[in-house]
């Protein structure tokens, strides 16, 4: 959400008051008594002016806040990017270790292995599957939504996000 977005309707309802308020003061003032009428309109002209400075604070208060929190924010998803662009390194490091066991092991079958670029080509297509889930994940796409996006079965992406919960609090225990 951009800071203007807030900014303009707060602006729009401050300028909407200032408008009802010397409205209604206008309407206030006696006919009859036309030697009180400087003293009232000075008067009703320092309320307005309190009114206007009074909503401005408001005004730059709420601003401050907002921006406060979009920083925050800000912060808070830059901080699970880091995490989780770290976690993925992880996982490829202990799936390459765990590649380089398999092929250490003797070979029983018959089973023809892909060759290691086929094997470096899926690694890639599935590091870039998880970070796209994770990014429609945070753009506030549902399982299913995401899941068809990405042309893979609902079952994949709550496995891709159960085992990411399950890593988080793995390591929040630690």
């Amino acid at each position: 959400m951009d800071n203007m977005d807030v900014v303009y309707p707060i602006l729009i309802g401050a300028g909407m008051i200032s408008m009802l308020l010397a409205f209604v003061i206008k309407k206030k003032q006696p006919v009859d008594s036309f030697s009180s009428i400087p003293t009232q309109r000075t008067t009703d002209k320092d309320e307005l002016e309190k009114s206007v400075q009074r909503l401005q604070k408001q005004v730059k208060q709420e601003t401050n806040l907002l921006a406060a929190e979009w920083q925050e924010m800000r912060a808070d998803l830059l901080e699970d990017i880091a995490s989780l662009r770290k976690r993925l390194d992880n996982m490829e490091e202990q799936w390459q270790k765990s590649e380089t066991h398999k092929q250490e092991a003797p070979k029983e079958t018959n089973r023809i292995e892909p060759a290691p670029q086929d094997q470096e080509v899926d690694m890639l297509a599935l590091r870039e599957r998880y970070r796209r889930a994770f990014e429609l994940s945070k753009e506030g796409l549902s399982r299913d939504e995401i899941a068809k996006r990405l042309g893979a079965g609902r079952g994949e992406i709550d496995l891709i996000f159960s085992l990411a919960d399950r890593h988080e609090r793995g390591l929040a225990d630690a």
